[in-house]
């Protein structure tokens, strides 16, 4: 039975392995030669497959599916609230399940969650994940031990994208992760290769901790500025990211998928390279900040995590128009995104890290530039914008407004 969504999951997660004594299949029936290494079930089936949880004891189980509640919409914990409930008494979770199997005589030390165990100090360690088929697709493990207990999250590279962000990830939690103050970032508990491909792995969140949205509070400017400060002031088009965008749309411009998008989006560039006032620069920004990517505890102590698309020396005030802008795509559909309003409602953000009335226009107009050189460069490695969460029509409209914020 061949299933597209888990042809997807095999080429993210076990594909350096497979074909060298490594297989997975959906109800496997016992042969000889062959050995269960890992097994899941599939939910909500083989079909249409979203989450994989591990075939454990009934406590692991329990707990791959309720941790984190406060981390989910309502329908979601409902669902796996239910399914927890049926986990404890021991129920079967779904009618299909998938089995990673090793022939009798390969080495499943070698295999992503065993070397995640082994690097961890653990002689054996669980996994749930979900199944993602975007364009921006990684494998991302929930991480239990034998007791249920939470051990971490770990993110794996399997192609140019995704290696990029875990390298970019890594790097960017040596310097931030861990770190006390008003946002943290989880701390980085191993950093290696498997299969030729980087991967990662963080420490687990505090199990209280509950999404920013709804009465939690968004991030304060404080808390937007404590882990990259405002270090300098000095040109946009001086700043490390701007020219590290540069760089990137130079080769989108010769790639016939991104060329229009990119041409119109150096037109912009050049207007920021132009601006010759120096602008408020920050030491690093997040890159992703979201209410999906940030949680409080109790305290109200925020936290902070996928820090893949962190980037070092760019224009203050990007994770503030970015948040809105984020804010904005859960409530409405993306062509209908204002930018000029998404920089309206952070204009205190951008004014406590030092920025006038020109600087806000500039800050929304890099932000713009960011969402295209990114959007471009999944197209780009795709060969099409299909899997892509923007269309090329709804980035010129982008541009055009970035370009009146510049002036």
């Amino acid at each position: 039975m061949r299933v597209p969504a888990l042809d997807i999951l095999a080429q993210q997660l076990w594909s350096p392995g497979l074909g060298e004594g490594t297989r997975i299949a959906v109800d496997p029936a016992p042969e000889s030669g062959w050995q269960d290494a890992e097994r899941y079930w599939l939910l909500p089936g083989a079909e249409h497959p979203k989450l994989l949880v591990p075939l454990a004891s009934p406590r692991v189980q329990q707990a791959a599916l309720t941790h984190y509640r406060g981390l989910r919409r309502a329908p979601a914990n409902l669902a796996r609230v239910a399914l927890g409930a049926g986990a404890r008494m021991g129920a079967p979770l779904s009618r299909r399940q998938l089995a990673v199997q090793v022939r009798s005589d390969a080495d499943a030390a070698e295999l992503p969650l065993a070397k995640i165990a082994s690097e961890l100090g653990h002689e054996h360690l669980f996994a749930t994940f979900g199944v993602r088929t975007g364009a921006n697709r990684k494998t991302t493990m929930q991480l239990l031990d034998d007791r249920a207990r939470a051990i971490g999250y770990a993110k794996l590279g399997w192609n140019s994208t995704a290696d990029e962000y875990v390298t970019t990830e890594s790097h960017a939690l040596r310097q931030v992760g861990g770190r006390v103050g008003l946002m943290r970032a989880p701390r980085l508990l191993a950093s290696f290769r498997q299969g030729g491909r980087p991967v990662l792995v963080v420490e687990p969140l505090p199990a209280g901790v509950r999404g920013v949205r709804g009465e939690q509070a968004a991030p304060s400017s404080a808390e937007l500025f404590a882990l990259g400060p405002v270090e300098r002031m000095t040109r946009p088009g001086s700043t490390i990211g701007l020219r590290a965008i540069a760089r990137r749309l130079d080769v989108l411009r010769a790639d016939p998928t991104t060329r229009t998008v990119a041409e119109r989006a150096t037109a912009l560039l050049r207007r920021l390279e132009a601006h010759s006032e120096p602008v408020p620069v920050q030491a690093r920004w997040h890159g992703d900040l979201t209410p999906w990517n940030c949680a409080r505890e109790a305290d109200g102590q925020l936290w902070a995590w996928d820090w893949e698309s962190s980037e070092p020396d760019v224009v203050a005030g990007l994770d503030a128009v970015h948040w809105e802008f984020s804010v904005q795509r859960e409530a409405i559909p993306v062509d209908r995104i204002s930018l000029t309003a998404c920089v309206g409602r952070a204009r205190h953000h951008l004014a406590a890290a030092g920025h006038d009335r020109v600087g806000h226009g500039i800050v929304g107009a890099v932000h713009a530039l960011t969402v295209v050189e990114r959007a471009a460069t999944l197209a780009a490695r795709e060969g099409g914008w299909q899997r892509v969460w923007i269309t090329p029509v709804q980035l010129a409209r982008l541009v055009d407004e970035a370009m009146t914020l510049v002036g």
